[in-house]
């Protein structure tokens, strides 16, 4: 309570200052005046400053550690293209597996084209190549819909020329009234013309990155099995 008083009290004095000052420029009308400035030219020859580098260099180590570890093991290189694509299978096969883990009501997942940002080499694959996959700080959200609106998103798909999916499970919707999506807060909350997701009844927030779902499939499945299946709703 004594809080609450306090915040209402300041308030009001921010609210009798700002006034103040309004009441002062109306009064008190100063001409401009012209006041040149120095302008600093930037370059790349400047100096480094060795106290500030010697702060940093163990995280810059570290980091090159960390992003260099090897989690798994890939047999070929795989790039995304529509309307499917081995690199979008296994993304959405791992963000799906993840979560179906601890959400077993979950139906697919469907994720955007968009928002895959690179290749996959053959070879070890590295937790810095994750990264390089999904830079972004996007997380699993899993939504409950009306099984009405699954031929709707079945249309944007289309019109998008395909997206990334999981194994469809919609031939087990027959007699459900509603379906489990999987998918990233970014479609979540409409981005990407998904506005339809928008009329979720019910939005579950894992918590967990996409990134880092696909950083524990690869290091739980070791070498990564691709499907080259052509996915659709």
């Amino acid at each position: 309570m004594q809080l609450s008083y306090l915040s209402k009290k300041l308030k009001s004095l921010y609210n009798i200052s700002i006034l103040i000052l309004l009441l002062a420029a109306c009064i008190t009308k100063q001409p401009l005046v012209y006041q040149p400035s120095l302008n600093h030219t930037v370059s790349n020859n400047l100096d480094t400053d060795n106290k500030v580098a010697d702060i940093i260099k163990p995280y810059t180590i570290g980091m090159a550690e960390s992003m260099n570890e090897v989690i798994g093991y890939s047999h070929s290189f795989e790039e995304k293209h529509k309307p499917s694509s081995a690199l979008g299978n296994f993304m959405c096969d791992a963000v799906f597996e993840i979560t179906y883990n601890d959400f077993k009501n979950a139906n697919f997942c469907l994720l955007n084209y968009g928002g895959i940002r690179s290749t996959l080499d053959s070879g070890e694959i590295t937790v810095g190549e994750m990264y390089q996959l999904m830079p972004f700080e996007n997380e699993i959200v899993v939504l409950k819909l009306e099984q009405k609106y699954l031929d709707s998103l079945r249309v944007i798909v289309d019109s998008k020329g395909g997206e990334p999916m999981s194994e469809s499970q919609t031939h087990l919707l027959d007699k459900d009234e509603f379906f489990y999506l999987v998918t990233n807060d970014y479609m979540a909350n409409g981005g990407d013309n998904y506005s339809i997701l928008m009329n979720a009844i019910e939005r579950i927030e894992t918590g967990i990155k996409i990134r880092d779902a696909l950083i524990s499939y690869v290091t739980q499945h070791d070498t990564i099995t691709f499907d080259y299946s052509n996915r659709n709703l």
